[in-house]
């Protein structure tokens, strides 16, 4: 059974909303409390020193499956109905908004870009994909419910559309994060 494509829009403008709604609290939040947020990015850089960065490709790995568990998180959590899909997007976007803040607080524009927009195209493509196909999971979950849809087979294709779509952004995002956007960040620092 193919879902509703209105129904998976509406999720997806949901989940859009929710995510650059916390991105901008997150932001305005580390301008009005910079010393919460610089203890943002002090607990994400310290949750980032494990990564190999003396081995590309297998930086590559590292990247991809760390943010192939948050998007699994976000898609499975629709099997709470929603709630915590909900919970990890908006306080991912938070935190997203706070580094973002931190990070133009110290930098102009045209650096924070070249270290986010390369490979954070592809990334917050399949952040944004997992959440609505988890609140479609959880709305599938709710319907079959009250007898009105058989989850088990729609929990299937959506399962379906986070491998053929999801997990392929995923590799796209960590491939250009570790191979592209940096020589574009020594670009822009360069000419700064």
């Amino acid at each position: 059974m193919m879902p509703d494509r209105k129904i998976y829009f509406a999720a997806l403008a949901i989940v859009v909303i929710l995510f650059f709604g916390s991105c901008i609290y997150g932001y305005t939040a580390s301008i009005q409390m910079p010393e919460a947020a610089d203890e943002i990015v002090v607990t994400f850089q310290s949750s980032t020193t494990e990564l190999d960065t003396s081995a590309p490709a297998q930086l590559s790995w590292q990247i991809f499956f760390n943010n192939l568990k948050v998007c699994l998180i976000l898609f499975i959590g629709g099997m709470t109905f929603g709630a915590a899909t909900l919970f990890v997007l908006v306080s991912n976007g938070y935190v997203i908004g706070s580094i973002s803040g931190v990070m133009l607080r110290g930098y102009d524009l045209s650096v924070f870009a070249a270290t986010i927009v390369p490979h954070g195209i592809f990334e917050i493509a399949a952040i944004l994909m997992s959440s609505a196909l988890g609140l479609q999971m959880g709305r599938s979950l709710y319907l079959d419910a009250q007898g009105r849809d058989n989850a088990g087979t729609t929990c299937l294709w959506y399962g379906t559309r986070f491998l053929l779509v999801v997990v392929p952004l995923l590799v796209i995002a960590a491939l250009v994060e570790t191979f592209v956007t940096p020589g574009i960040a020594m670009m822009v620092f360069a000419g700064a």
